[in-house]
């Protein structure tokens, strides 16, 4: 653990956040912030903060999603949040068993030559994305049966000039109380791991589609295991281009 836990990357107090001007625009558009995190880093908790006040500040535009790759060490352990679909992302920008955690991208972009950022520079780069709208416009709903525990998910997409891309469904649970390496060196082990990506509902890089001038509806369906909290959990639904850039993204809880 110690060995681990010394090469996280350690970020000087005074530079930790980059202040910048954030003004909340609302064009409709959503947008998901990928946090790459670990239960043995102990600067994952900063980064964590740092990616919650940008939630409370633009709402329901920032989705924030948190992935623990299996391939980085910082997840490995007797304490597994991680999932397949993570280390999918993870790997497709550049991560690797070596790469300093806490790392992030924002709507699977590179920006500035480079896929992983610090937390750091998270505010800064989100700023301008934010003012951006977009062609690709959606809705989501989705339904729980108690019984079965089965959750059907009915995304509905239009676009104002038609486009081809991909739909991507998340599901992501909040709140989970477990272990965590923090700043000053203890160990939490009532830590609340928020956002924390469970599983993607079919391929990681979604289902293809047309995104028409014509409302169009595509479906999924998932059994939420017995060990999820169905109450902390929701479904994320992004589309993205055939780059897989996020074009817009909606969170629904399940209710």
């Amino acid at each position: 653990m110690v060995a681990l836990l010394a090469g996280c990357e350690v970020i000087d107090e005074n530079n930790r956040l980059i202040p910048v001007s954030i003004p909340v625009d609302q064009t409709g558009r959503g947008h998901v912030l990928i946090e790459f995190t670990g239960f043995r880093c102990v600067n994952c908790p900063n980064a964590a903060d740092v990616a919650e006040q940008l939630h409370q500040t633009y709402g329901e535009q920032l989705i924030v999603v948190a992935m623990h790759p299996a391939s980085n060490p910082f997840t490995q352990g007797a304490y597994d949040y991680t999932c397949a679909a993570a280390d999918t992302y993870y790997t497709y920008m550049g991560g690797s068993a070596t790469t300093p955690f806490p790392t992030g991208n924002i709507d699977i972009l590179a920006q500035a030559d480079t896929w992983l950022h610090d937390y750091p520079e998270w505010p800064t780069l989100l700023a301008p994305r934010m003012k951006e709208t977009t062609n690709v416009h959606m809705t989501a709903q989705v339904a729980w049966q108690e019984s079965t525990r089965e959750l059907t998910v009915n995304t509905t997409t239009y676009a104002d000039l038609q486009e081809e891309g991909y739909l991507i469904t998340w599901l992501v649970e909040d709140s989970i109380e477990g272990v965590q390496a923090m700043p000053n060196g203890d160990v939490n082990m009532r830590y609340y791991h928020r956002h924390v990506l469970r599983a993607a509902i079919g391929d990681p890089w979604g289902e293809q589609t047309t995104f028409g001038l014509q409302p169009a509806t595509q479906t999924a369906h998932f059994i939420l295991p017995e060990a999820y909290r169905r109450e902390h959990c929701s479904v994320v639904v992004v589309a993205t281009d055939n780059r897989h850039e996020i074009r817009n993204a909606r969170q629904i809880a399940i209710q």
